[in-house]
């Protein structure tokens, strides 16, 4: 696997990189992708969280499936209980500001947090289906996003030290977000 620098090149090598990502992930012969076919959308979304550098692009979405496939982040209904009214807690947001860079902030308050109510594949469902959306728009796969955690006004109940690092791997290991926009306030 070669490497593919895009910034302000032809139009012809990014639809070359994105065709070589989507036949190197399709080809891959994991075991730990639940899902092939991958999407254009998909590529360029993958391909941007690495600068168009097809190798690490490849290698972040193997990461990515394979947590996904190890949390049960697959098939997410947010209509479903109980991922609805986790949802409607409003304990992980996507702003609708951006960072001066032009990045989106995404917001968990972890004082909305009750480990003892709901569940680590129920949280990081919300947080995924959220990531998700946000990361149709091209400004945000350019960008990134800033992630805060906001731990003011928490108390011990509030917090699961178990579920924060399970937060963390997925951005900063499975999901594209570029992890210099990682932050905790």
């Amino acid at each position: 696997m070669g490497q593919l620098f895009i910034c302000n090149s032809s139009r012809e090598q990014y639809k070359q990189a994105v065709k070589q990502f989507i036949d190197l992930c399709n080809n891959i012969g994991s075991t730990c992708s639940a899902r092939r076919n991958i999407s254009q959308t998909t590529a360029v979304k993958f391909l941007y969280a690495r600068k168009f550098d097809i190798t690490r692009a490849v290698s972040l979405y193997e990461q990515h499936e394979q947590i996904r496939l190890k949390e049960g982040l697959y098939n997410i209904d947010p209509d479903a209980e109980p991922l609805y009214s986790e949802l409607k807690t409003g304990k992980f947001t996507i702003l609708p500001a951006r960072d001066s860079s032009g990045a989106a902030i995404a917001l968990f308050t972890a004082n909305k947090h009750s480990p003892l109510n709901v569940t680590h594949t129920t949280t990081l469902q919300g947080i995924v289906y959220q990531l998700d959306c946000a990361l149709q728009d091209t400004e945000t796969q350019k960008a990134g996003l800033v992630f805060i955690y906001d731990m003011s006004g928490s108390k011990y109940s509030n917090f699961d030290y178990d579920l924060s690092q399970k937060i963390l791997t997925l951005l900063k290991v499975s999901v594209h977000i570029s992890s210099s926009l990682l932050y905790k306030k």
